[in-house]
């Protein structure tokens, strides 16, 4: 029986010199595996590709995000300001969703960006603080410059 002790240089030698060979000759040692031949199958047909989405209204971008904003701000009116009645943002929002129309898909984003707005501010602000006060001023510019924005390019 051989024992360990000599058995270990040998197998340290062997491992070590396997890796000092450059990889072409690990390679040549190897025989080559060829996959069995089978008949060439015709390439499956592609998909038809999906129709482009269609267009979407340029107007849809900044009014969904004019929403979002009087959204919020309708919450931040209804805790800093709850004695006004009726809330002057939800007011010009029904104006706005009036003048969309009954039968617009713009209408439906428009009303769903403004409950993200409304809800986004509802769970950060429980009662008016000098915060909340803030990002009312900010945000009322920011409507006021939105709308601005919109009748400038969209304006009749």
């Amino acid at each position: 029986m051989i024992r360990i002790t000599r058995l270990l240089p040998v197998m340290l030698a062997l491992v070590l010199s396997a890796e000092a060979l450059p990889a072409h000759a690990q390679q040549a040692n190897e025989r080559p595996r060829t996959a069995p031949r089978r008949k060439a199958a015709e390439p499956a047909p592609l998909p038809a590709p999906k129709a482009p989405p269609p267009p979407a209204n340029a107007q849809e971008k900044p009014l969904a995000d004019l929403s979002e904003t009087i959204g919020a701000l309708t919450f931040l009116t209804q805790i800093c300001s709850p004695a006004t009645s009726p809330n002057p943002w939800r007011v010009r929002m029904e104006a706005l969703l009036d003048s969309e129309g009954e039968n617009s898909g713009t209408r439906e984003k428009m009303t769903g960006a403004f409950n993200q707005g409304f809800s986004d501010y509802s769970t950060s602000y429980r009662q008016c603080t000098d915060a909340a006060r803030a990002a009312r001023r900010i945000l009322a510019r920011d409507a006021a410059r939105m709308a601005r924005d919109l009748e400038r390019r969209f304006g009749t």
